[in-house]
């Protein structure tokens, strides 16, 4: 049984496996830009960007880069070169990780000499208002509708004693 769980993770985090990877990043941030530029960035970014299985191709990368450091003993036969080429690669895919999880998007404009403490995003929501007797209700969901992909949104929410459902019947670009 461990040498089978070893074959299939050596298959998964080899030399070749991590160049598979690379190769298969290349094309779909190729892909990418050819849907951006006919169908805009939000739909770059649902179809590919934010898609899960472009984020499960970069973790299974950074794994493989991990693992080669550790099978060819990088840092023990001083192999600098290839060490400092691995694990730069690292880190600049845990500041993408950063970045995609944690970072804002927008546009602040700032005119010379003023200074600014706000930015326009560049998330999508919608917003609801909701006026039930004497009570008001305001929620925002964050949401990314695109020409390509699926578009779904069917939430419910608790408005005082209701259960209130919200659903996107059609998206219209």
């Amino acid at each position: 049984m461990k040498d089978r769980i070893w074959k299939i993770f050596d298959a998964l985090f080899n030399t070749s496996a991590a160049g598979v990877y690379i190769l298969l990043f290349a094309a779909a941030i190729a892909v990418a830009t050819f849907i951006e530029n006919d169908f805009g960035t939000n739909s770059a970014q649902k179809v590919i960007f934010k898609s899960w299985w472009f984020e499960l191709l970069l973790v299974l990368f950074s794994v493989c880069l991990v693992f080669n450091i550790m099978r060819y003993r990088m840092i023990e036969n001083k192999r600098w070169a290839l060490f400092t080429f691995h694990f730069s690669m690292i880190i600049i895919l845990i500041g993408a990780g950063v970045t995609r999880y944690f970072g804002f998007e927008g546009m602040m404009h700032i005119r010379e000499g003023d200074a600014s403490n706000s930015f326009l995003s560049a998330e999508s929501f919608l917003q609801f208002e909701v006026q039930e007797a004497q009570k008001n209700y305001n929620f925002y969901e964050p949401v990314l509708f695109s020409s390509l992909g699926g578009n779904t949104f069917d939430e419910e929410y608790l408005l005082g004693n209701d259960l209130t459902e919200v659903k996107l019947l059609e998206f219209v670009p």
